[in-house]
């Protein structure tokens, strides 16, 4: 696991539509040196995304609007119109079934994790998606 040390900076955007679930990963994260940016519902994070350059997406699946399906999808679109490269993204969601990961796989996405997020897991897949 790495540390505080030896993490490189990241900008990360945080697809999440609850407080709570913001408040948590921030916690997790503060002793990293990532940044963290919120998009509190699907279209917001397509439309941030589309201004600014991110490390690492991570997605809520069930937001009210746009779904994290949905933006997910958007996103891979931006990146093929702006040239920039893939992104990862992780998707997070309540949910855990070979459906729900094949889905997330489908729409573009990199991997997912299951909610409650542990603080561990959440640290594994940023430092596994991003190397």
């Amino acid at each position: 696991m790495q540390n505080t040390t030896e993490a490189q900076p990241l900008r990360i955007l945080l697809a999440e539509d609850s407080p709570d679930n913001v408040l948590i990963i921030k916690l997790y994260l503060k002793n990293y040196p990532y940044t963290v940016e919120v998009a509190e519902n699907g279209e917001q994070a397509v439309r941030m995304y589309g201004e600014n350059l991110y490390d690492i997406v991570l997605m809520d699946i069930q937001m009210p609007g746009m779904d994290g399906y949905e933006a997910t999808e958007r996103i891979r679109v931006l990146e093929e119109e702006r040239g920039t490269g893939h992104t990862p993204i992780i998707a997070v969601t309540a949910h855990a079934s070979e459906e729900i990961r094949k889905r997330v796989l489908d729409c573009g996405g990199d991997a997912y994790i299951t909610k409650p997020v542990p603080k561990a897991r959440l640290l594994e897949a940023i430092r596994a998606a991003v190397p």
